[in-house]
């Protein structure tokens, strides 16, 4: 059964238009007996002429649905196969990829919707006309296929909306904007850690509680507020801030703006970013509450299959620029310190998610609490681990320490596992004291840059 139900879904991209080409064929048949008799009596035959085109057009329309879609499976297979082979070809065709994807799939379904709607015209045209002797079974059997015909439309306007989305693309999420004049002193310590980095300083930094560490290049949208960003932002997370120390910190931060660091790295960036919009609006083209109708499943499956294939070359070029960022990490206090701070955070994570599951209403404070008696614990399972946030192509954690030279050994574990101090907890609020507050407190210390270890 599960064999059949994965082979249903593309099968139904051929079985369709085979269909809609066999009534069509049967309708014509049909017609063509009717107006050689209808010739013999003399009948007014006008509407048996109708129906011949009616037959004549579905037939000519699920046949070039026929062509159509195994021609798309085709393109999208040798374009997933150029991005897995060429970065720069990932880089520049993706969105002109996705965007031929969708006038092929608005195409597809609209062939089918229109073959459909031909042929079902044929069948409550017969169905009126000899009603009396038994045309109005055929009227009620024409209900469902109405229902049908109504999906394929609903989808071909959802395809046209998502579309079009990423035509610009943004990304929503919970969290607030701290600008120069609420947080001077964090500002002037970011942009060391830019310069230590050779990244550009970010246009926003935006702190949360939700989501770990990263840097987008796509428009935001910031929630509950409302507010919308454009350029490069950088995200912090309350939650990781009030445990990690500032020096590890400021290496996880270097990791993030290595991202920024050249333009290739920088698009790589975006491009991961896009592609995670993509498969929500894919969900969203779905519409996962529902059992999808038949007329719509090929083209939901084909655009899964785009992002299945389209996925491994994104993972795959994401995945060597993740590598370069962890040594732009390392360069700002040493690749053995960067470590430490990325075995800390996926400590972190799985005791952060617990506690968001719990909606605490203090979650920092809650956080806390909870690391006083339950001590951080990393196992083997912490080496084939992805860090998760909403552009994510994080390779495993092995992989990153194996490829900065660091050795995963008892110190290091202690370190990245340790209950967080008083300095861990408060060195934050502190550098994102309002200005007039600040004058009073010490400034951050200068960022100290280390070139391997």
């Amino acid at each position: 059964m599960g064999r059949f139900a994965r082979w249903s879904w593309p099968l139904t991209m051929l079985l369709l238009p085979l269909v809609l080409m066999g009534w069509a064929s049967v309708q014509s048949g049909r017609v063509d007996d009717v107006l050689r008799e209808a010739q013999s009596v003399g009948s007014d035959y006008a509407w048996l002429r109708v129906r011949q085109v009616l037959a004549g057009l579905a037939y000519w329309l699920a046949l070039a649905a026929f062509v159509a879609g195994p021609a798309t499976w085709l393109k999208l297979r040798l374009d997933a196969w150029r991005a897995l082979k060429s970065r720069d070809f990932l880089y520049h065709r993706l969105f002109l990829c996705w965007r031929a994807l969708g006038h092929w799939l608005v195409a597809y379904t609209g062939l089918l919707v229109g073959a459909l709607a031909l042929s079902l015209l044929y069948e409550l045209s017969w169905g009126w006309s000899h009603f009396k002797a038994g045309g109005w079974f055929m009227l009620l059997v024409a209900v469902p296929v109405v229902a049908v015909l109504w999906a394929g439309c609903l989808l071909i306007g959802r395809l046209r909306q998502q579309w079009h989305a990423l035509d610009s693309p943004s990304s929503a999420f919970l969290g607030q904007s701290i600008g120069r004049d609420k947080a001077p002193a964090l500002w002037a310590w970011i942009e060391q850690l830019a310069t230590a980095t050779g990244a550009p300083v970010p246009d926003h930094i935006v702190v949360g509680i939700d989501q770990s560490f990263f840097v987008t290049s796509v428009d935001v949208l910031l929630q509950p507020a409302g507010d919308s960003l454009s350029g490069r932002t950088l995200y912090l997370p309350l939650t990781y801030l009030s445990t990690l120390s500032q020096a590890e910190t400021a290496s996880i931060i270097g990791h993030e703006l290595g991202h920024f660091s050249s333009r290739d790295t920088e698009r790589g960036s975006e491009i991961g970013a896009h592609f995670s919009l993509m498969c929500l609006h894919c969900a969203f083209i779905r519409a996962e509450d529902a059992d999808p109708a038949w007329i719509e499943r090929p083209a939901i499956w084909m655009t899964q299959r785009f992002l299945h294939h389209f996925q491994l070359a994104v993972h795959h070029w994401g995945r060597a620029q993740e590598l370069v960022a962890d040594r732009v990490g390392g360069n700002i206090g040493g690749e053995r310190l960067f470590c430490q701070a990325l075995l800390r955070v996926i400590a972190l994570d799985a005791e952060i998610n617990t506690l968001l599951s719990e909606r605490h209403p203090n979650l920092i404070q809650a956080l806390a609490d909870h690391l006083r008696h339950t001590p951080l614990r990393l196992n083997e399972a912490a080496l084939d681990h992805a860090i998760a946030h909403p552009f994510d192509t994080h390779p495993p954690t092995a992989l990153r320490l194996q490829q900065l030279g660091v050795t995963l050994d008892e110190a290091l574990l202690a370190e990245a596992t340790r209950v967080p101090t008083e300095h861990d907890r408060h060195w934050f609020s502190q550098l994102t004291r309002t200005a007039s507050s600040a004058a009073t407190q010490p400034v951050s210390p200068p960022i100290s840059t280390v070139q391997g270890e």
